[in-house]
């Protein structure tokens, strides 16, 4: 290859090398977004859980632990 021809690859291999990094960066900018989504959606469905069936729903009442099987 001649010295031209290198040149001119390196040049696309940089180009292209800044195009992966640009959808890399979109990609994880996106992923990021997405898991604060996960997050907050999470929040959410903790609260309407405890909302729902209350805190401590699988726990006796200390007044039922004298109850007969």
């Amino acid at each position: 290859m001649s010295i031209a021809a290198l040149r001119d690859e390196n040049e696309r291999l940089k180009a292209l090398l800044a195009q992966t990094q640009a959808a890399l960066s979109e990609h994880q900018g996106a992923l990021a977004a997405s898991e604060e989504a996960r997050r907050r959606l999470e929040i959410i469905l903790g609260e309407l859980r405890r909302d729902r069936f209350g805190a401590k729903s699988e726990k006796l009442r200390p007044d039922q632990y004298h109850l007969p099987l």
